[in-house]
């Protein structure tokens, strides 16, 4: 549904090279996928998403106009950033309402199952081109798993559950738990990780006086 609307509309923008129109036209495209997906009872996140990697990707070498690619990055780089604020806002508004015992005892096991996913995504995907041109180092996919940080799209799809269904308010309060602990608890240990690995690039200064 995403691919749908969206590759209709970036036809549209192809024939035009007016930056209001086309930051309008990816706008609809967003928005439109969502509540046209919503309304065929479908996920209107992952057809927005869909519509992002279409418009980001294919639409920005084909039908974005070059004059115009720069005002479409920076509107959608500042709704990320107003997305993002509001996402910290609900974050705060979510846990200050919630019991530590339920927080402690839930989000420990979900926070855990998280990183066992993300383990399960990484290792053995990397595994696959060990003996190819597309090695990854050991010590670049402990930092791949560490930094699968979740954050909008995560607590889109936990408030996108329709309200009939059982336990939404924890499934909603356990979604929050685990993208504040990613945010702050992953985020802010990230430069600990990456100097214990060694993988922080070296001070010129320092590089200098060797």
């Amino acid at each position: 549904m995403g691919l749908l609307v969206s590759g209709g509309l970036l036809i549209l923008a192809g024939s035009t090279e007016d930056h209001l129109v086309e930051i309008t036209l990816t706008t609809i495209a967003a928005y439109g996928a969502f509540l046209l997906a919503e309304r065929c009872q479908m996920s209107g996140v992952l057809a927005s998403l869909s519509a992002g990697l279409l418009v980001g990707n294919f639409g920005m070498m084909r039908s974005i106009s070059e004059s115009s690619q720069g005002h479409v990055i920076a509107f959608w780089e500042y709704a990320a950033f107003l997305a993002n604020s509001v996402v910290f806002i609900l974050i705060g508004g979510q846990e200050a309402h919630q019991h530590q015992t339920f927080v402690a005892s839930d989000t420990a096991a979900a926070i855990l199952l998280v990183l066992a996913g993300r383990a399960l995504a990484v290792y053995p995907l990397c595994a696959l081109f060990t003996r190819s041109k597309l090695r990854i180092d050991g010590k670049y996919q402990h930092v791949l798993v560490w930094g699968g940080l979740r954050g909008a799209l995560a607590l889109a799809l936990a408030l996108a559950l329709p309200a009939s269904i059982p336990e939404r308010k924890e499934i909603v309060a356990v979604s929050f738990a685990v993208v504040a602990f990613s945010v702050f608890g992953q985020g802010l240990t990230m430069p600990w990780l990456l100097r214990h690995l060694r993988l922080l690039a070296a001070d010129p200064k320092q590089r200098g006086r060797h």
